[in-house]
């Protein structure tokens, strides 16, 4: 525990001395640019020498630029896993980073300049490129070096589990020792039932099979799971992920696994011999756009909707006794419960024996409620539950403990769906509809299940709007 907390200490000190730094370099940046205007562009066009102001408006000016671009490099996770990061990484997401940043400065604030030519606007775009490049990629340089030292040294590492015990595991393990800059501390091997072990495995200790995987990691506060087995199929490996889907722990699979894989987890290239199975399914600045269209949406939705709103309330009250709202305890992002908001659609204790998916003509639902389930307006409520960030306008619906456990328990690789906010609606409720057992539920959940490898802003209007075609249709039940 120890360890692990030195280790959060480094990664937050890391993180403010690389905010810092860029603030530094975005305030180098604009000052080059500042005397380049004072003293080259602006004597152009006025003929004069013009005297150098630092006033308060310079001041706002690089407080502002200097935010742009820790904002921009924030969302393309540059202050994220830095004791992780290699130099080159850093490089090219810095240079990504100050050319976005760049090209939307020079749009939104340098644009406005009068010039003489054409070539004064390149020379504004490339001085500010180029200073903020240099001074950034400089310092980044000097921390990403700092923190590959503390690797080489082995003064930083990170407690790893070999699972496998062939050649690849065996050729994987020599290549490892060879090179420090993973940081890779194998506490031990475990292995398939039957499975030989190279000579080179037994250089660490074995831990067990992999059936007790999760137990392992646990009491040892592993980091990082290694997967080299070269007798292994794909229900071998699902199996893996799946048990340890819940820790905070990364995955690392042979590169001749990723057809097996590809298919069921996002996976992206880590290094020349590895692929990290991916837990974050969404990009940073994607989730923000994400997140940012979902509060724009469930406000408008709320506003425009609230007549409609409004007469649910009404005919729910009217029509039969018991609260308007109905509550029910649903999983989240993670496995967190939360309380799900619906307008009330069926008699007051409806589950008197016990949980319960509803039909088509379930005795259960109420004939306003049925209209109301027709239209989806018994739906509406939930933007409330999106604005409270427990949901989603898209993402796979959320479902009961109860159900859930069934689902996983007949097909294990439908807990990634946890990795993900649940949704309003979702690719499932527009391709397959409404469940009304577990084995509906489990082919619904393979539609939510692509849409999770497949998030774009772009797939949620598409599945927004194959949703509204539905509710105008009144093909809700």
């Amino acid at each position: 525990m120890i360890v692990l907390k030195r280790k959060k200490t480094l990664e937050k000190r890391l993180r403010i001395f690389y905010i810092l730094l860029d603030f530094f370099s975005g305030a180098a940046a604009y000052s080059t640019l500042h005397i380049v205007r004072k003293r080259i562009i602006e004597p152009t066009r006025f003929g004069i020498e013009l005297p150098l102001e630092f006033n308060g408006k310079f001041w706002f000016a690089i407080c502002i630029t200097a935010a742009t671009y820790i904002l921009f490099s924030a969302l393309g996770g540059t202050y994220r896993d830095l004791t992780r990061k290699s130099r080159l990484k850093q490089t090219i997401n810095t240079l990504s980073t100050t050319l976005v940043t760049a090209l939307i400065l020079f749009f939104l604030i340098f644009l406005d300049d009068y010039i003489n030519s054409y070539d004064q606007y390149y020379v504004t775009l490339g001085t500010y490129t180029l200073t903020l490049f240099v001074f950034s990629g400089f310092f980044r340089y000097i921390l990403a070096s700092y923190v590959r030292k503390q690797l080489d040294s082995k003064k930083l590492s990170f407690k790893s589990i070999l699972v496998g015990s062939g050649r690849e595991a065996g050729d994987l393990l020599q290549s490892f020792h060879n090179d420090r800059t993973k940081g890779y501390d194998f506490i031990g091997y475990m292995k398939l039932k039957g499975d030989t072990v190279d000579t080179r495995i037994n250089e660490i200790p074995f831990l067990g099979s992999i059936n007790q995987i999760r137990d392992v990691a646990n009491d040892n506060q592993i980091e990082d799971i290694i997967i080299a087995l070269s007798s292994g199929n794909s229900e071998d490996i699902a199996k893996i992920v799946s048990d340890l889907e819940d820790l905070k722990l990364r995955i690392h699979v042979l590169p001749n696994l990723f057809s097996i894989l590809s298919g069921q987890v996002k996976m992206e290239s880590f290094g020349r011999s590895m692929i990290e199975v991916k837990r974050d399914l969404v990009p940073p600045h994607v989730a923000v756009i994400k997140r940012m269209f979902d509060i724009v949406v469930s406000i408008a939705s709320l506003l425009l909707l609230s007549p409609i709103i409004l007469l649910g309330v009404a005919g729910v009250k009217l029509s039969s006794p018991g609260p308007v709202f109905f509550r029910q305890e649903r999983l989240g992002k993670n496995g967190r419960s939360f309380k799900i908001i619906k307008l009330r659609s069926m008699v007051l204790d409806a589950e008197t024996l016990g949980p319960q998916l509803s039909s088509v003509d379930d005795p259960r639902i109420t004939p306003w409620g049925r209209t109301m389930r027709k239209y989806r307006i018994d739906e509406l409520p939930q933007f409330y539950n999106v604005l409270l960030g427990d949901m989603a306008i898209v993402g796979p619906r959320p479902e009961r403990k109860f159900y859930f456990e069934q689902i996983v328990g007949q097909a294990p690789q439908y807990k990634f769906l946890l990795r993900v906010k649940p949704g309003i609606t979702s690719w499932g409720m527009v391709k397959y509809g409404y469940a009304e057992n577990v084995e509906e539920m489990l082919e619904r959940a393979r539609f939510d299940l692509i849409y999770t490898e497949n998030i774009t802003l772009l797939s949620d209007i598409k599945i927004l709007f194959y949703t509204l075609v539905t509710v105008l249709q009144g093909r809700g039940k």
